[in-house]
């Protein structure tokens, strides 16, 4: 697991641009220093990207990232540690002379207190720097290529798309409906986008779409490319070529010498007159699909594009003309059913009665994701019915289909949030399992934790408005309830999300959570603290009174 420390840094960073353009006042004498501070940690964050990425591999960049976390946050500590005293002070400091020369002498004190911790985080800061070149960390996000895990995820995701998967299970009727989409309707070239957070089957479903005889049948050329996060447009257009064109051994060597324009002039005259389906598997950038889109011709004659993404947005930003196909989870018995087949293959699906009780309480852990179903039936096909039991008292999200872990996939979706939402998505586990969010609570706790920074006119509630949009269009979060304006009022978050959020809260000292009565000084030095009490009341149509209940400590380490 990696300690994702990069968002920490730069909220500072952005904190500490604020303090220095608001409270120029309060810190005579003390700027510099802040400034230092800013800069050095500023530095930080450009390279905690790589060393983010790298760290999962080498125990020093992980040594190393986990001190900068410290040191980000006793930075944000001794800060508004100071902000506080002197606003106290200045409260009592108007009544009288007195009590006024009581106030500059008391923050003078403060600010030499400060400006000792200050000095103690500028050594800390220097020594951290010190330690990268000492100890070969400089070198991390250097060498060519993703990290092994990275890699591992995107060779799992490049299988070819005539290897489908054979238990197609709960998606008859998305297919219908998608078949439809490809081979009837408007005649320009539409993008027919299929949207869902991670692990949700968008890449079986449209794999069972591209291989249908009709789907096949209907369009003269085909070709289907992976995107993913890391690519390059490059690539991407000479795979579109080779699998598009038919090329002789000679025309092959002149493709590779190829620059993008050229290729991108290729396969564009090769489609002109063509109607044609082109599959753009796992796109998470608007921009990736503007550096492809011109390959593409629209001659009016039905071609598709099929794109498959978790961010809404960049299926509205590829066609807005064109409506998502949004996903849904599998309900209880598709869940059960598909379990089934993974779990006892070749036997049609038949589970033996003295494990379906325990089965189906394995089953509803994965929370109706086709994933966590697909490869947690897998793991059990290849061990002894005896030890399903300890399975199940074991199991959690980061199950293993080869190298590839569950919590592996749907961290793609949080990495790939722009800092400022992560501190956002990672407060959510402060709450219990199935809690309903409302939406200006929450807003209003983002504000107070200092998330939200007012852009402009806009104001604090309108920029975390924003924001949970964001998450939404991102499929993070799910809309729960709508206003009578379509407004959001609530919303939820997956349970296997919400493991995700507090699982990477704990590893970055974010957020601990605990079940039931603890002693709050044995925790950890974790920001905060949620206890979960023990005697939260069953899941299902409850009041407003009797919502699932917590408590949240935040600690401040000085």
């Amino acid at each position: 697991m990696e300690i994702v420390v990069e968002p920490v840094v730069s909220f500072l960073v952005e904190k500490l641009g604020n303090l220095l353009i608001q409270e120029a006042i309060s810190l005579i004498g003390l700027r510099a220093q802040v400034e230092w501070i800013e800069t050095e940690l500023g530095w930080m964050r450009s390279f905690l990207k790589d060393a983010d990425a790298e760290q999962q591999g080498d125990e020093r960049a992980k040594k190393w990232v986990r001190d900068v976390h410290g040191i980000a946050y006793d930075t944000e500590d001794v800060i508004d540690s100071f902000l506080l005293k002197v606003e106290s002070l200045r409260g009592r400091g108007s009544l009288c002379s007195i009590k006024r020369c009581a106030f500059i002498v008391s923050e003078l004190i403060a600010r030499h207190k400060i400006a000792s911790k200050i000095k103690h985080i500028k050594l800390k800061i220097d020594d951290i720097s010190k330690r990268r070149t000492t100890y070969g960390i400089e070198s991390i996000g250097r060498a060519e290529g993703s990290s092994s895990a990275g890699r591992s995820l995107q060779e799992w995701r490049l299988t070819s798309p005539n290897v489908q998967e054979p238990d197609f299970v709960g998606f008859e009727k998305d297919l219908e409906a998608l078949v439809m989409r490809l081979t009837e309707g408007e005649l320009r070239r539409c993008v027919v986008s299929v949207v869902g957070m991670g692990g949700l089957g968008k890449t079986t479903l449209t794999k069972k779409l591209y291989n249908t005889d009709s789907v096949k049948k209907h369009f003269h050329t085909h070709a289907w490319i992976s995107v993913s996060q890391e690519y390059d447009v490059r690539d991407l257009l000479g795979v579109i070529v080779k699998r598009c064109l038919v090329l002789s051994n000679e025309e092959l060597e002149m493709v590779e010498k190829m620059n993008v324009v050229e290729l991108r002039d290729k396969i564009s005259e090769y489609l002109n007159h063509k109607r044609y389906l082109v599959v753009l598997d796992d796109i998470w950038k608007g921009e990736a699909w503007d550096s492809l889109k011109d390959a593409f011709p629209d001659m009016n004659n039905g071609s598709r594009i099929v794109l498959t993404t978790r961010n809404k947005d960049v299926a509205l930003y590829a066609d807005a003309r064109s409506q998502p196909h949004e996903l849904r989870f599998l309900n209880n018995e598709e869940s059960w059913k598909l379990f089934r087949k993974k779990a006892f293959p070749g036997q049609d699906g038949g589970c033996p009665r003295d494990l379906e009780v325990l089965g189906r309480e394995i089953v509803e852990k994965c929370h109706c994701l086709p994933l966590a179903i697909v490869v947690i039936g897998g793991l059990l096909s290849r061990k002894e019915p005896r030890e399903w039991e300890n399975v199940c008292k074991t199991i959690s999200w980061q199950f293993i289909k080869g190298d590839v872990k569950i919590s592996s996939i749907l961290s793609l979706s949080y990495n790939d949030l722009p800092h400022r939402l992560k501190p956002c998505f990672l407060y959510l586990g402060n709450f219990p399992e199935d809690y309903e969010f409302h939406t200006m609570e929450l807003i209003r706790m983002w504000a107070a934790e200092g998330f939200l920074q007012q852009r402009g006119e806009e104001t604090l509630e309108e920029v975390g408005e924003m924001f949970l949009k964001e998450l939404i269009q991102r499929c993070m979060v799910q809309v729960a309830k709508r206003s009578s304006s379509g407004g959001i009022k609530s919303f939820r978050v997956h349970d296997l999300l919400r493991d995700l959020s507090i699982s990477e809260a704990k590893e970055g000292k974010f957020l601990e959570v605990h079940h039931g009565n603890m002693n709050v000084t044995s925790a950890s030095r974790a920001r905060r603290l949620a206890i979960h009490h023990n005697d939260l009341r069953s899941a299902g149509d409850v009041g407003e009174a009797e919502k699932p209940s917590y408590s949240q400590i935040t600690f401040e380490f000085i």
